[in-house]
């Protein structure tokens, strides 16, 4: 009989520990989630959830087993009982969010697309107007090209060290060339081009093979990266302006930058959760196991009675 108890000991202690280990995991990845990849504090959060409520089952699977003071335990017992029970609230809202994040897979990648998708299209649209700028300023010195002054206008323009009269097209076609460098190959550009190029590269890599780890955190990177962009792409596009250039094609972004909802769906609490609420009950119920299987008091408490119980059942008379 005492094997036995012992078996069912150990089996308890295992079966708790394991789901209680279980319910600290999805705490800590729903709990990552609704942070934006914040770890830190997620495996702080999980971590002490998980031993405390390693601490309530043992020490209320304790209690029940004392034979001493059983008035004082049994408190302790139902104490430790309720700690547990409240510490399954935290438990239910990031499970249920690790949950929901999970079953919205496919409607999580789709924005992903769409928002990768805005943002080429922005860098596109970028590029195409700074070709139809660099024509455009091609043009305008060609136009001047064919006069004096025009080309003595070329000449101070593009800061050029000789006459007006040596004033040749290639002189244009070098000054186009370096236009469009600045445009489409300066450093601002090709850095902002990289970072994207990054981005998107990490953004497919994570999303496609669904690494639950890291997606927060270029949730967090890809929710803020349209307006940065845009912002970015616009200040370059403005920043050199040729005083012959008429009629400059306007770059707007407002169309790429509208509001993506995506950060949306894993920091927004989830509201209440069929699975989430499932989960809690099926590992939160093995996490009491230990207690459930936990050796009772042998000891049987004694009551007061009545006086006549004395000489009830074989009392004395006399």
């Amino acid at each position: 009989m005492d094997q036995s108890n012992s078996g069912n000991l150990s089996k308890g202690d295992i079966i708790s520990f394991v789901a209680l280990l279980i319910l600290g995991v999805t705490v800590f990845f729903g709990m990552n989630f609704m942070t934006l990849g914040n770890k830190i504090p997620s495996i702080v959060v999980a971590v002490l959830l998980f031993i405390v409520m390693m601490v309530f089952v043992f020490l209320a699977a304790h209690a029940k087993a004392q034979d001493r003071n059983q008035e004082t335990w049994k408190k302790v017992e139902y104490a430790m009982l309720g700690l547990y029970v409240l510490a399954l609230i935290p438990c239910y809202i990031y499970s249920a969010k690790f949950f929901e994040v999970q079953l919205g897979k496919q409607e999580i990648t789709q924005i992903v697309n769409k928002d990768i998708e805005d943002i080429n299209n922005m860098f596109a649209d970028y590029t195409k107007k700074c070709e139809s700028r660099t024509n455009n300023y091609q043009t305008e010195l060609e136009a001047l090209l064919k006069s004096d002054e025009g080309r003595k206008q070329i000449a101070n323009l593009l800061e050029l060290n000789k006459n007006a009269d040596d004033v040749k097209q290639s002189d244009i076609e070098q000054a186009s060339e370096s236009f469009s460098d600045y445009l489409l190959k300066g450093r601002d550009i090709s850095a902002l081009k990289s970072e994207k190029k990054n981005l998107i590269e990490n953004c497919e890599s994570n999303f496609k093979n669904w690494n639950i780890l890291f997606i927060p955190q270029y949730v967090t990177e890809l929710g803020e990266a349209k307006e940065k962009y845009a912002d970015r792409l616009e200040e370059i596009y403005s920043k050199k302006k040729s005083a012959i250039e008429k009629d400059a094609p306007e770059f707007d972004t407002s169309s790429y930058v509208n509001e993506s909802n995506i950060q949306d769906k894993f920091s927004k609490s989830s509201g209440f959760s069929v699975l989430g609420l499932i989960a809690i009950i099926i590992l939160g119920g093995l996490g009491l196991v230990k207690w459930l299987l936990g050796e009772k008091s042998t000891v049987i408490p004694m009551k007061e009675g009545a006086a006549t119980t004395i000489t009830e059942d074989g009392g004395f008379t006399f």
